[in-house]
């Protein structure tokens, strides 16, 4: 049996899931509050407020996400080489869904217009991506080439420009596998 979630985990997967039903910037404390079976106070006492709900949702999210790409990477065997690859195929198996579909991914993009701090994480993540990537070892012109790829395939998707089928979608990840192998073998 798992433990049960804390309130504030509660707190942040209602928030989910209501940002998953009316938007990022639709979202309500009082809704989130409603969902998450506790009163507003409960909720304030853990977010101050709305920017610091969706900053604890972008939190939560990076943290998922890099766990997962902890995880593959170790799957992998832990090489320098291997991050890439890892960072890659976490992307695939995240895209479309939940906090990563087109609707809920563009909602965060237009709630960030109002809370620039929700943007401060990623920036600092996408800095450390890139870092890490040039200590790989490996070929970082393609590395950057191939992670730069994947960035336009997520936000041609988040904004629904996408004209692959998932068919091309599925060998354009294949490539950028292939590429990332490139990358680390220097």
């Amino acid at each position: 049996m798992s433990p049960k979630p804390s309130a504030r985990e509660r707190i942040l997967e209602a928030a989910e899931q209501v940002a998953i039903e009316v938007g990022a910037g639709n979202l309500t404390l009082d809704a989130v509050a409603l969902a998450a079976g506790v009163s507003k106070g409960g909720l304030l006492y853990h977010f101050a407020n709305k920017e610091a709900l969706l900053k604890g949702m972008v939190d939560r999210h990076m943290d998922q996400e890099a766990a997962r790409v902890a995880e593959l990477h170790a799957r992998l065997g832990g090489k320098p080489s291997s991050y890439l690859r890892a960072f890659i195929e976490a992307a695939m198996q995240m895209s479309g869904k939940d906090l990563h579909s087109p609707a809920v991914s563009r909602s965060f993009l237009a709630a960030a217009a109002n809370f620039p701090s929700l943007l401060e994480r990623p920036r600092r993540e996408i800095g450390e991506h890139f870092e890490r990537l040039r200590k790989a070892g490996g070929n970082f012109p393609l590395a950057a080439i191939v992670s730069l790829a994947l960035d336009g395939l997520y936000f041609s998707e988040i904004f629904e420009f996408s004209v692959l089928s998932p068919a091309e979608r599925d060998r354009l990840a294949a490539e950028l596998l292939a590429l990332a192998d490139q990358a680390g073998e220097g």
